[in-house]
């Protein structure tokens, strides 16, 4: 027992080392996109609750509004903790929320454990660790969203489908609903979990040779809706106060999911022949592969519930029309539990061989091997994070070029993802002819461009470059990408500016940032 929990601790902390390195990236430029919807709510709550925003469930926010005013209470700014967060642009508020999000994703790998622990030891810790080193949950564990958080109650949830399907107690009815009502609560498509609670509970009255008609008057299944449905309540209570609000942002956002605005073909093959690979390798995919398969080769009590919210999931991707690779998020801890019970089975099935140190030996070495390749590349992500943002470089240099005040003419002013922030100390136009604006007075001009981003940074036309070279000079140009290295990989629905594979192909992170001074 010793053993295993000094592996354990030792794996919670790896994975602190990873998420929270260079969890201030971008600052104080604030350059991850959808964060600003969960740090305004967050800060302005004091008399108004209502966060006016329901794409996302408001649970998060309240927990971070939590944690901002703790901060500031222990930095004496407890009677106006607004007032500690208000300069560059809430930069700090960001820091604060993001070391939450990142300590959800550390408390996921002791939560992981805890449920799979029924399982058997070997497979905890083989679970624990495919989480601890997952380049996707590392990646988004550094964002103040509500990916990780999810996960982290969703984990809980699954401990609790396990306890149903084995014992089915009142107790693990209970806090299923209450951990699946918060998983909800944090982002909408946890709700899946819901599935696995009703699979484990026919399983349950299945094992116990109850009827299954039975099963829809039992009193547990309906206290695990009911506790669903309260813990949904009080954490995002505005949900159905303020249902006006939550019916259009859900109208907007269900035309968004299906009918979305991507040129990418979706279906299984995306899932499975472009996120998975991108986001943990192929050699970790076919090991969560695997592990489906074994459990349906050995159906083992509880297996089978976690089959059924990992193919809801699944349909649901399968049929949207937009997807970001971090939805598969939902998968990760029903595929990691799956993964190390498989892990475990063949580490204990090389034990029992003529050769078992050899062959045990093995087995647990070719694990290790197996997940290498991510350690490599979440080591490589915060070394990329920790060099300064071309955005954050460009910000500097016109600070320094350039009064403050100045007129500036920015090329495709459709998006800000990846332009530096400037409103606050400049005037930007758009961008026009150069004799037009130099007409104007106008005499600076700047362009983002980053061709795997091209729908947030699609940078100068070749007309608007044949223009500019004729009637401007280049002044500043600091391009991330390094000449003859492999093709980054990108989510291209996704404004992060840091690729998901072959992170050392670029310098740093953030688009190519060109500014022009015309003759």
């Amino acid at each position: 027992m010793k053993r295993q929990l000094i592996i354990v601790t030792a794996l919670t902390l790896i994975a602190g080392w990873l998420r929270f390195t260079a969890i201030s990236f971008g600052m104080p430029g604030t350059y991850r996109p959808d964060e600003q919807y969960m740090i305004y709510p967050a800060v302005d709550f004091v008399d108004d609750w209502n966060p006016h925003f329901a794409i996302y469930p408001a649970a998060q926010m309240y927990v971070q509004h939590a944690a901002l005013y703790a901060y500031a209470s222990l930095r004496g700014h407890a009677s106006n903790f607004r007032s500690m967060y208000q300069s560059d642009q809430l930069a700090l508020a960001y820091l604060v929320a993001r070391w939450v999000s990142a300590a959800f994703g550390v408390a996921t790998v002791p939560a992981i454990y805890f449920a799979v622990a029924p399982f058997g030891t070997v497979a905890a810790l083989a679970a624990a660790a495919i989480l601890t080193f997952s380049p996707l949950h590392v990646l988004h564990s550094k964002f103040a969203t509500t990916d990780v958080p999810a996960v982290f109650w969703l984990t809980l949830a699954i401990a609790m489908v396990l306890g149903i399907a084995n014992h089915g107690r009142f107790r693990y009815y209970f806090f299923a609903g209450l951990f699946s009502g918060l998983a909800t609560a944090t982002k909408y498509p946890a709700g899946v979990i819901v599935f696995g609670i009703l699979s484990a509970h026919f399983e349950w009255r299945r094992r116990s040779g109850r009827s299954f008609f039975g099963s829809f008057v039992d009193a547990k299944i309906w206290l695990a809706a009911a506790v669903t449905l309260f813990a949904f309540f009080c954490a995002t209570p505005y949900f159905f106060l303020d249902w006006a609000h939550t019916l259009h942002d859900l109208t907007y956002q269900g035309g968004y999911f299906f009918s979305g605005y991507s040129a990418a073909g979706y279906g299984w093959r995306w899932v499975f022949l472009r996120s998975m690979p991108t986001c943990y390798g192929v050699a970790v995919e076919a090991l969560m592969l695997a592990g489906v398969i074994w459990s349906l080769l050995t159906r083992r009590p509880g297996t089978l519930s976690l089959l059924a919210y990992l193919g809801i999931t699944l349909v649901i991707l399968f049929f949207s029309d937009i997807l970001f690779y971090r939805y598969i998020l939902v998968l990760l801890p029903g595929m990691a539990l799956l993964s190390g019970v498989f892990v475990a089975d063949l580490i204990t099935c090389a034990a029992t061989q003529p050769r078992q140190g050899r062959l045990t030996a093995l087995a647990i070495g070719g694990f290790a091997v197996l997940l290498t390749p991510s350690l490599m590349r979440d080591i490589q992500l915060d070394r990329l994070l920790l060099k300064t943002d071309t955005r954050q470089l460009a910000r500097q240099w016109i600070v320094k070029k350039i009064p403050m005040g100045t007129k500036i003419a920015e090329i495709d002013d459709t998006t800000p993802c990846g332009k530096p922030v400037l409103q606050d100390v400049y005037q930007i136009v758009p961008f026009q002819s150069p004799d037009l604006l130099r007409a104007k007075g106008i005499t600076w001009v700047y362009s983002d461009s980053y061709p795997p981003l091209a729908m947030y940074s699609r940078g100068p036309s070749p007309q608007e470059l044949v223009e500019l070279d004729s009637a401007a000079t280049l002044v500043f140009d600091s391009d991330p990408f390094i000449d003859g290295a492999l093709e980054p990989i990108y989510d291209p629905n996704d404004a992060f500016y840091a690729p998901l594979e072959h992170i050392s192909s670029v310098a740093r992170p953030g688009p190519r940032v060109r500014i022009w001074r015309i003759k």
